[in-house]
């Protein structure tokens, strides 16, 4: 990140951490979230208020991963909305677990929101790579593959907390939110990270660990860098992310996210695919690590998929 580039952070610094969302999302119509299910907006919801087990989730889900690692929690503080949440455990191991909650969206979709509330337990700490939070993807093969540069393959992005095998400056337990992605200018096989503040790991040695818009801002005239931040443990957060696929030959995708209403990373300008017919056709929450060295939980509710911005869950008016 050059001088300038540094000045404009700054300058933007106190905006970003006092403004609120003024965008109006579909739950903002749907206090508690009670019948957002209905709107013609919503591709899917699941508060798992109708779960006594986790098995139960296979009538919703197309895809339920771990099973034996997987809990409907009804403790005080362990759900956000309604007395019902699901808990995603890592428990202690030495070898990879991969907790996730697959939804296939039929048809598939070119823009997709997915808003979930998510919590860290209290010590929650992992060490090398892994995985949570909320997932779109298009045609994803599976991962250590790169999709191919002329856009006719795939994408992934999630957004997520993790620290990695190198943290940023300030960055400690759970991590920084980011992006992890695959698409088609993609560094690594095994996928970047992207930081709000513009950086990218892992290390280019054409660019360094600047991401494309910042090494290139002509071609990324949109897009402004914001402060990256550090969530707390042991407490709640509404995650939303957005995907939009661009219009072949156009260089007009998107991957944006918020939390709590504020928008809090955007990556405009994205040139994600050269043909129609690849569209996102998976929405997915998740918790995976490569090794546990404690019981490590996380907990989510209240998940929307849709295809406009949902926004936070609206306060039930007595």
């Amino acid at each position: 990140m050059n001088t300038m580039q540094k000045a404009k952070l700054l300058l933007l610094l106190p905006f970003l951490i006092a403004s609120a969302s003024a965008e109006v999302g579909i739950a903002s119509h749907y206090p508690g979230d009670r019948g957002i299910n209905y709107d013609p907006n919503v591709l899917f919801a699941d508060d798992f208020e109708s779960y006594t087990s986790p098995t139960q989730l296979k009538s919703n889900w197309n895809g339920v991963y771990q099973l034996p690692d997987l809990r409907i929690a009804t403790e005080p503080g362990d759900h956000y909305a309604g007395a019902k949440a699901l808990e995603m455990d890592l428990p202690i191991s030495g070898k990879e677990i991969s907790n996730s909650l697959n939804k296939n969206l039929v048809p598939a979709q070119d823009v997709v929101f997915i808003r979930a509330y998510t919590k860290f337990d209290a010590g929650y700490e992992v060490h090398g790579g892994n995985h949570d939070g909320l997932r779109l993807s298009a045609h994803y093969p599976g991962p250590g593959i790169k999709p191919p540069a002329n856009g006719t393959g795939f994408f992934l992005f999630t957004l997520q907390n993790n620290i990695g095998a190198t943290a940023l400056p300030g960055e400690t337990t759970p991590g920084y939110w980011h992006i992890y992605a695959y698409w088609p200018k993609q560094r690594s096989a095994f996928g970047d990270h992207w930081y709000p503040d513009g950086r990218v790991k892992p290390y280019s040695p054409e660019i360094g660990n600047q991401g494309e818009w910042l090494a290139y801002p002509n071609q990324y005239p949109d897009f402004t860098p914001m402060p990256n931040f550090l969530p707390q443990r042991n407490r709640w957060y509404c995650y939303e992310l957005m995907v939009k696929a661009n219009t072949p030959g156009q260089h007009n995708g998107e991957v944006k996210y918020w939390i709590d209403g504020k928008v809090v990373g955007d990556f405009p300008d994205l040139n994600l695919r050269s043909i129609d017919s690849l569209k996102i056709d998976v929405a997915k929450i998740g918790l995976q690590a490569q090794h546990s060295e404690r019981v490590n939980k996380k907990w989510y509710d209240n998940v929307v998929v849709a295809k406009k911005y949902i926004g936070p869950m609206a306060p039930v008016r007595p």
